[in-house]
């Protein structure tokens, strides 16, 4: 299912060859030479550098799409530039595909179908909360499958699709437009493990909630690439906290925020990883990326909150924020305590994350193949029911 990468000397598509602040099967250079000759062909009109906006050093991405049905632009990070291009470049990718999908292969009312699912269909996060959902209503299917049994199931192919285009034909609207759980990879299992962990991120900061954390990681205790991630943001003048978020998952949930006296915004980044390294950086990395994409002002869903309050900060009407006292109370907790539980292969990391959600939730989690044969690219959708998903928050 999906178009693994096979490496030229014969290693499994599963093995891991890049483990530098993020596990993959093959280096961000190669990745990179698979993309670049689909760009046009998938709308994408520029590739940009944005690391040099800010002053933390960063490497951060953009992917410019302008005849997007949704986001115009695409945002990618990493610890190196092409890390962050292949994220930037992938996000792009994973959001053409879910404009571009049909109306489901089945079609059929709640219920007359939901006998058969293994779930009901108002656990799926992102249903609005006021809806005409009900088991007269008749909706478009796609196929998916259960990540743990390998069975069949259905999803509603309103609730997968992004598009954001404007018709003259009006629906109810049953559930929020999310791209929550969409994911690409170098391989399926890279795809599906990649989308398996934003929906446990977005679950354990609906369960923490936007306030202060009780607890935040010790940062003179950490190590590996994540510390010389924290000191090379920290050296330049950002003040940095990590919150260890509340799951019940068992794997590190983390949350980064950071400000300056430059940019006096709290800015945040998410991650959760079986390598706790892993969800370090990348909650670190996302919140400097959402630091240079306000900056950047080139995202079509922002809105002038955040220069509205720098403004009224550096024109002394509002206190700029302190992390220090917001968090003076927390408890310290130790980055040796937190847990890596990482496996040799990606397929054994995707069996224990799966089979994790399962044993939380009593709910097989589901994925969506969206991958197609003219771009050879693995897509996915993870739809993972009973846990938690709020948009406002992320």
């Amino acid at each position: 299912m999906g178009a693994a990468h096979s490496g030229s000397d014969g290693a499994e598509p599963s093995k891991k060859t890049h483990l530098e602040g993020t596990h993959r099967v093959c280096p961000p250079e190669e990745t990179l030479r698979r993309l670049r000759p689909l760009l046009g062909y998938l709308g994408v009109t520029r590739v940009a550098d944005v690391t040099w906006l800010d002053d933390t050093g960063v490497p951060v991405y953009q992917a410019v799409r302008p005849n997007s049905y949704l986001l115009s632009v695409a945002q990618g990070k990493g610890l190196t530039p092409a890390l962050a291009e292949v994220s930037a470049v992938m996000e792009a990718i994973e959001l053409w595909h879910a404009e571009r999908l049909g109306p489901g292969e089945h079609t059929a009312t709640v219920g007359e179908v939901e006998g058969e699912l293994e779930y009901a269909v108002d656990e799926l996060a992102g249903l609005r909360s006021r809806n005409h959902l009900n088991p007269a209503v008749r909706l478009g299917w796609s196929s998916a499958r259960h990540l743990v049994s390998g069975g069949p199931s259905l999803i509603p192919a309103q609730y997968l699709r992004l598009d954001g285009r404007v018709r003259d034909v009006w629906a109810p609207q049953l559930f929020l437009a999310s791209s929550n759980g969409l994911a690409s990879g170098n391989t399926f299992d890279e795809a599906v493990l990649h989308g398996l962990y934003e929906t446990i991120e977005r679950d354990s900061l609906v369960r923490t909630g936007p306030g202060p954390a009780p607890r935040v990681l010790d940062l003179d205790s950490v190590e590996g690439s994540a510390r010389q991630l924290i000191e090379q943001v920290a050296g330049r003048g950002v003040q940095v906290v990590i919150e260890v978020l509340e799951s019940p998952l068992g794997l590190p949930c983390l949350r980064a925020r950071i400000t300056s006296e430059p940019f006096p915004e709290l800015f945040l980044g998410m991650g959760a990883h079986l390598d706790r390294d892993v969800a370090l950086c990348r909650a670190l990395t996302e919140a400097v990326q959402s630091r240079v994409t306000t900056i950047a002002g080139s995202r079509d869903d922002m809105s002038a909150e955040a220069y509205h309050r720098a403004a009224a900060v550096r024109a002394g009407r509002t206190a700029a924020p302190d992390l220090e006292s917001m968090f003076n109370l927390a408890e310290r907790v130790s980055y040796r305590d937190l847990p890596t539980l990482c496996q040799p292969t990606l397929a054994d990391d995707l069996g224990l994350v799966a089979a994790q959600v399962h044993r939380s939730t009593g709910r097989d989690p589901l994925v969506v193949d969206h991958t197609r044969a003219d771009v050879g690219i693995p897509v996915v959708r993870v739809v993972c029911p009973r846990l938690l998903f709020d948009a406002d928050l992320v």
